[in-house]
């Protein structure tokens, strides 16, 4: 980008760009924006807009703070930006915490927490509710957590953050399955046509199959995998291509003894290659 005269911006810059122009876009309403490390730093924290919250990660060892105190009359020198220091989530969990059963990613989790207000460093004057959790059983460990949400509850940051999986796997089915990781478009129209098109058939596919589909669907019956109970998206997309199949061989009215066993047959044709 610099090379050709334009100005280089970071992926989280441009996520503070889209806020701004959504946000200003509609005024009168409220945003809140689930996101993970990677735009929940300091670049993003400190330049939201006002009609806009964010809940994301923290670091474990992160410094925070309490409200600044207020400058007495007739003090001298400069005014302190930040208050006392606060324990980190890290300390936070140290001793005694409390312990809690949530439903989220799909499954229950206990956990122990931990929470209060406290302030970062990039960001003194904003006050954020900050938990740390520890799992008490699986393999997630130790994480910490923030909402600019102060007021909230701890149990409501982590059901705020749970939410962003959902968006992930999105994003990850459109990439894997219908070549929206490396899109050949070599136009400007083309890259704006590429993303919302993607997730317009991604949609488009779990509707149908959440309307229809769902009763075509046949669980896979392998050895090593036989409790799987719920379908992918995969599996909606593989789905669908059968019954596309099955309807484009019945549209040209086959006849003879081999017509149902030809149908069988490319449908199992596409299964093998979705």
């Amino acid at each position: 980008m610099a090379k050709h005269g334009g100005q280089y911006r970071t992926r989280p810059e441009l996520g503070v760009e889209m806020l701004r122009i959504l946000c200003t876009a509609h005024e009168n309403r409220r945003f809140h924006v689930v996101a993970d490390s990677a735009y929940g730093g300091q670049n993003v924290l400190a330049k939201l807009p006002g009609n806009c919250d964010l809940t994301s990660r923290l670091l474990m060892a992160a410094r925070l703070y309490d409200v600044r105190p207020e400058r007495l009359p007739g003090t001298n020198g400069r005014p302190r930006k930040r208050g006392q220091r606060l324990p980190s989530p890290v300390n936070m969990l140290v001793g005694t915490c409390r312990r809690i059963s949530l439903s989220i990613y799909g499954r229950s989790y206990r956990s122990r927490i931990a929470d209060q207000v406290a302030r970062v460093f990039a960001a003194p004057d904003r006050p954020l509710k900050i938990v740390a959790s520890e799992a008490l059983e699986g393999g997630r460990g130790k994480e910490a957590f923030y909402a600019t949400c102060h007021e909230a509850t701890a149990e409501q940051v982590l059901r705020w953050y749970a939410m962003r999986w959902s968006v992930e796997v999105t994003f990850r089915d459109s990439k894997q399955c219908l070549s929206f990781e490396e899109p050949q478009g070599w136009s400007r129209r083309a890259v704006k046509r590429t993303a919302p098109l993607a997730m317009l058939l991604h949609n488009l596919v779990v509707l149908w199959f959440a309307r229809e589909g769902h009763r075509l669907w046949q669980p896979p019956t392998h050895r090593w995998y036989p409790g799987k109970a719920y379908p992918s998206f995969s599996d909606m997309l593989r789905t669908l291509r059968r019954a596309s199949v099955r309807q484009h061989v019945l549209a040209m009215a086959p006849s003879g003894r081999g017509s149902r066993k030809l149908a069988r047959l490319l449908e199992h044709a596409v299964a093998m290659a979705a």
